[in-house]
C-alpha cells in the first residue's frame, strides 16, 4: 500500500519533499529532483536549505527562519511565492509547507508547482520574517487593525505583478501604500514614476505620459520621453485616475493590453514594462454608471484592491502619528518639541479630520510655529480644531461642514434631561442625508454616540439607500 502510493506521488507534475524537522530530506518525488536540480536523483538525506531558493525580488529564502518562525507563531503551514535556481534554470514556483504528524513523529511536507508560465498570480502568504514587516511599520504609521490588514495585503501583492487600485479619500496616505508596494516588489531597484492626473489638463497629460515627438505641437522643441517609458522596468503610480478624460482612458487600456505606446505625433511603436499602481478617492463603479469611466479600464486596473481608511475611523492611531510628526519638524525646523499635552491631544484625538493624515499634518506643523514652550498645547492648535463639532447658529442647526439643516430649531431638536435625542424620523433622515449618510458625521452633529444614532435608526426602520457607500 505504502510502495502504491509512493508510486502515485512519484508521477505527480508537482513536487512533493518530506523532511525532518531540521530539513533533512526523508523522501522526494521525481518531479521535486527535477525542479531543484534539472535531473531525476535521489535527494535523501540532503538538507532542503542547502538548495537556491530566492524570494521574488530576489532575495535568498532563509526557510530556517521561516520554519522556525512557524513554530513560534505555532502556525503549520505557510505559502509563498519563490523562485528556485540551478544552473541552467530560473523558475518560478507556488511554494507550500505544511508540518504533519508522520507514523515516527512531526515530518514537514512540501509541494512545489511550477507557475513559470503564468502571466499573473496572486499568492497566499505569511507576514514576511521581520524584515518587510518592520520596513511597512515604518513606512506607514498605525496599529489599528485596518492598516494591519493593508500590511497583509501589500506584502501578497508586492510578491506579484498585478495592477493594483489604491482607494481612499484624499489624505489618507495612498502614495505611501504605492511606495510601499514598488519597494518590496522585484521592481523595487528600477524607477517608480509619479503621476497626478488631476493636475493638467488633457493635452499636457497625454504628453506627459506617452511622450512627444519634436514638432508635434507648438512649443514641441525636441523629442521627449513620456512617463511610462521612463518607468519602463519599474512602476507608474496614476494618482487620482478617476480624473482621466475618456479619450485617454482609451489609450491608457491600449497600453495596457498591448504593452506598447506611440509618442504624440509620432508613428513609431515602443515596448513598456511596467506595472500600474493606480489610486483614487472616488467611487469609480458610480462613474461607470454615469458613462465616466469605462468599465473594461477599471477591472484591468482593479486585479487587486486596497483601500485606505479615513483618519476618524482608526483615531486610536493619532497619537502615534503625532509623535511621528513632531519628529519629522523637530528635524526640520531645528526645534526641540517634547511631545503634546493631554488636554491637546484629546481635542485631536475628537476631531473628526476630513483632510486625514495630511491634514493632521499641517495642525502639526502649525502647533510648531505657535508653540512658545517645549510641549505642544491647546493653544497652539488652529482655531477651527478646538470648534465643537454640532453648531448652532441662531435657530439652525448645522452639519460640520456648515450647511444648514432646514426647519430644524434648537427647540425641534433636544435632548431629554436623561440624555435622549427628541428628534422624528424625516428629521433624522434629512441630516443623515445632509451628511452622505457618514455615521460617524451625523452622530458629531447632533452629540451623540454612533451606537445611539445607530438605534435611532434601527428605531425608524432606516436603512443607507443602496446607491450610497459611506464611510463609517
Amino acid at each position: 500500500m505504502v510502495k502504491d502510493f509512493q508510486q502515485l506521488i512519484g508521477q505527480m507534475n508537482t513536487g512533493v519533499i518530506a523532511t525532518s524537522l531540521n530539513l533533512r530530506i526523508i523522501y522526494a518525488n521525481s518531479h521535486a529532483s527535477l525542479l531543484l536540480t534539472d535531473a531525476v536523483m535521489d535527494l535523501e538525506g540532503r538538507n532542503f536549505a542547502e538548495f537556491q531558493i530566492y524570494s521574488s525580488n530576489q532575495v535568498l529564502f532563509e526557510i530556517e527562519d521561516c520554519i522556525r518562525s512557524q513554530i513560534v507563531a505555532n502556525t503549520t503551514n505557510f505559502h509563498k511565492t519563490l523562485i528556485i535556481k540551478t544552473e541552467k534554470t530560473e523558475r518560478l514556483i507556488y511554494f507550500s509547507g505544511n508540518k504533519v504528524q508522520g507514523a515516527e513523529g512531526e515530518i514537514l511536507l512540501f509541494t512545489l508547482a511550477d507557475i513559470s508560465g503564468e502571466m499573473q498570480c496572486i499568492v497566499q502568504s505569511q507576514p514576511m520574517l521581520g524584515g518587510k514587516q518592520k520596513y511597512l511599520a515604518n513606512k506607514i504609521i498605525g496599529h489599528h487593525e485596518s492598516i494591519k490588514e493593508i500590511f497583509k495585503k501589500i506584502t501578497l501583492v508586492a510578491e506579484t505583478g498585478v495592477n493594483v487600485m489604491i482607494l481612499g479619500e484624499t489624505g489618507t496616505g495612498k502614495e505611501l501604500v504605492a511606495e510601499a508596494i514598488h519597494e518590496l516588489s522585484s521592481r523595487g531597484n528600477k524607477p517608480m514614476v509619479k503621476v497626478n492626473c488631476s493636475a493638467l489638463s488633457e493635452s499636457l497629460l497625454e504628453s506627459e505620459l506617452f511622450g512627444h515627438v519634436k514638432g508635434s505641437f507648438t512649443g514641441a522643441f525636441r523629442d521627449k520621453a513620456g512617463k511610462f517609458e521612463l518607468a519602463d522596468g519599474g512602476t507608474i503610480f496614476l494618482d487620482e485616475i478617476g480624473e482621466i478624460s475618456l479619450g485617454l482612458q482609451v489609450k491608457l487600456l491600449r497600453v495596457i493590453q498591448e504593452k506598447t505606446i506611440e509618442r504624440v505625433g509620432g508613428t513609431k511603436s515602443i515596448k513598456v514594462d511596467m506595472r500600474i499602481v493606480a489610486a483614487t478617492n472616488k467611487n469609480l463603479r458610480e462613474l461607470i454608471s454615469k458613462g465616466q469611466f469605462r468599465e473594461d479600464l477599471y477591472y484591468r486596473l482593479n486585479v487587486f484592491s486596497i483601500e485606505v481608511p479615513p483618519l476618524r475611523n482608526r483615531s486610536n492611531d493619532i497619537p502615534d502619528l503625532v509623535r511621528f510628526f513632531i519628529e519629522l519638524f523637530n528635524k526640520t525646523h531645528s526645534r526641540n518639541i517634547k511631545g503634546i499635552n493631554r488636554q491637546a491631544l484629546k481635542i485631536l484625538m475628537d476631531y473628526h479630520w476630513p483632510g486625514n493624515i495630511r491634514e493632521l499634518q499641517n495642525v502639526i506643523e502649525h502647533a510648531f510655529v505657535l508653540s512658545e514652550s517645549n510641549l505642544i498645547g491647546k493653544d497652539d492648535l488652529p482655531a477651527d480644531i478646538k470648534l465643537p463639532e454640532t453648531k448652532l447658529k441662531g435657530t439652525e442647526m448645522l452639519t460640520e461642514d456648515g450647511n444648514s439643516v432646514q426647519g430644524f430649531s434648537s427647540g425641534k431638536v433636544s435632548k431629554s434631561r436623561s440624555g435622549r435625542l427628541n428628534i422624528s424620523r424625516d428629521q433624522l433622515e434629512a441630516i443623515l442625508a445632509k451628511n452622505q449618510w457618514n455615521q460617524s458625521r451625523t452622530a458629531k452633529t447632533l452629540g451623540i454616540s454612533r451606537v445611539a444614532l445607530w438605534k435611532k435608526m434601527k428605531t425608524f426602520e432606516l436603512q443607507v439607500p443602496s446607491d450610497i457607500f459611506p464611510d463609517f
